[in-house]
Formats: C-alpha cells, structure tokens, sequence
C-alpha cells in the first residue's frame, strides 16, 4: 500500500467516478484503476462496485474509505508538525533545465504566484542532474527535456511537444533557405549546449550520420550567451523552436536579426514534468504540480 495509492482511492470517492478523479489528479484512468484493483488484491476486498458511469463503495469500501482519509489527514499532520512550520509555508524545490529558463520559466512562476500564496525555489540543472536529485530528495518536482520514453520510477506528464530549429545571423547566406538540414552545416561555426545536456546527443547523432564532424566553438548552456554569439556572427546554433520563436522576436530582446530555420529531418524532445512514485507529496507540491499541469494545457 501507498500513499498515492490511498489518495486516488478517495479521489474516486469524493468524484464518484474514476474518469473524473482521472480527470483531476491528472492521471490516466488506468492508472487509477490499476492502483485500487492493487489494494484490492493487497487486502482481499471488493471495494466498489460500478452502476452505470457511477462508483458505488462496498460496505468494506466505506469502511477503507474512512481510514483512508485518516491516515493522509494523520500524514499531513504529522509532516508540518514534523517540519516544526505550518505545511502551508513549505517551499516547493523544482529543478528546471537551463536552456528553457530565460524564454519560459519566469512568465510561469509569476502566473503562479499570482494565483497563490506558495513559497516555490527554482532550480537550474540538466534534466539529468535534476532527476538525481529528485531520486535523493533534494527536490519536490522537475521539469526535464527527453525524447523518447520516460523514465518509470517517476511519475511524468508531457506538458509541451517541441522541436529545434536551426538559429543563425540573418546576414548569413543559410538564413534565406526554407529549412536546414545536417550537410548543410559542414562549414558552419557550431554551438552546443553543455557535455551534460540531453540537447546535444541527437544533434550530433544526425550532424555523424551525415559524415559532418562538427565545427565547435562553444559549448554553453547560457541562453542569452549562445544568442549573443549568433547575433555577432561567431556561429549558429539548435534552440527549441518554441523558445528561440519567442526570444528572436521580441523587440524588448534585442534578437530580431537571428532567423529560425526548422531543421530536417525533424528532431523532437518533449517537456516533462515529474516528480516521486509512491511517497508523500505535501499539499504545496501538489498545486505546483497542479498549476504547471494546467498552464501547459
């Protein structure tokens, strides 16, 4: 039995419904089923029946139900007596991916901080290092960049499907064509994100399956730094074509002379959002999680 295991049960108590606590939690409903079929089979009973799109409890699922509610009122309890503070003054630790910080992560945590009064310290790792530290408990959640599958210790939530685009000085003669692909950067001055970045690996995948040996001159994971060198000319660079649209066309940035070229073939990564299976998650972390969930829809 787990906590989180507990919390969907009531979810689905208090909604009458596993698709509407789904809903709510912002977890599929198979998730959610397949946590209450595990206490089921963990405490051999039949905790509800369906009637209808409706959950009806058992006589033993109201019975679970109450203690169920006790003990995370009693766990909630105990962690800010614990915490020697008032759980609402907890301070929600996020790792986030440096890369993204300056185009997306301040809008956010001012919408956020409007809509609530909750301590939030952010925190600037690779999306690898930021898991390290989610494993350790150094941190309550984190925002990472991955391409393919997630990692299943964590429960994770895409938020945003991007793509990079190639940038470079618009006085450059590859600003003028329609997209860029790997053979045409064999000449180019390139900059790489950080060793530790999970950015570089599929660009350096698709610049070797060209035969192109790349052209380094810095390796950052400095936003501002990187469109500072493609501005003055001294090489281009892959961003997230989300974030490089909005820097590169903001007037108050400055970046307007830097083009975005979509690159071909396509390289994709996805935003995700995780945090810890299992464990106790304060009521704080929660709606963070929460409101990120939201803002991304």
């Amino acid at each position: 039995m787990t906590f989180t295991q507990l919390e969907y049960f009531c979810a689905v108590c208090r909604y009458g419904s596993i698709s509407k606590a789904a809903e709510a939690l912002f977890v599929s409903h198979p998730t959610i089923s397949v946590a209450i079929k595990s206490l089921e089979k963990e405490f051999s009973l039949e905790l509800y029946t369906h009637m209808g799109n409706k959950v009806v409890l058992t006589e033993d699922g109201r019975a679970f139900y109450r203690r169920a509610v006790d003990i995370l009122q009693r766990c909630d309890d105990m962690y800010a007596n614990f915490a020697g503070r008032p759980e609402d003054s907890y301070r929600v630790h996020v790792g986030i991916p440096p890369i993204r910080g300056v185009a997306l992560f301040p809008q956010m945590l001012r919408a956020f901080q409007a809509a609530h009064a909750v301590p939030v310290v952010l925190h600037e790792y690779s999306s690898k290092r930021s898991l390290e530290k989610l494993t350790n408990g150094e941190l309550d959640c984190c925002l990472v960049n991955f391409k393919d599958q997630t990692p299943a210790q964590f429960n994770c939530r895409i938020l945003l499907k991007d793509r990079f685009a190639f940038c470079i000085a618009r006085q450059h003669p590859l600003a003028k064509k329609e997209y860029i692909t790997a053979k045409d950067l064999r000449d180019v001055p390139l900059i790489l994100q950080n060793d530790d970045s999970v950015l570089n690996q599929p660009i350096l995948q698709s610049l070797y399956k060209a035969n192109i040996t790349p052209r380094i001159v810095l390796c950052s994971s400095q936003v501002m730094t990187i469109l500072d060198f493609i501005r003055e000319g001294s090489g281009g660079a892959f961003l997230y074509e989300t974030m490089a649209a909005s820097l590169c066309s903001d007037e108050d940035k400055g970046f307007q002379d830097i083009a975005v070229i979509p690159f071909r073939p396509e390289l994709r990564e996805n935003l995700v959002l995780a945090w810890s299976k299992g464990g106790y998650v304060n009521r704080n972390v929660k709606t963070w999680i929460h409101f990120v969930q939201e803002y991304f829809a």
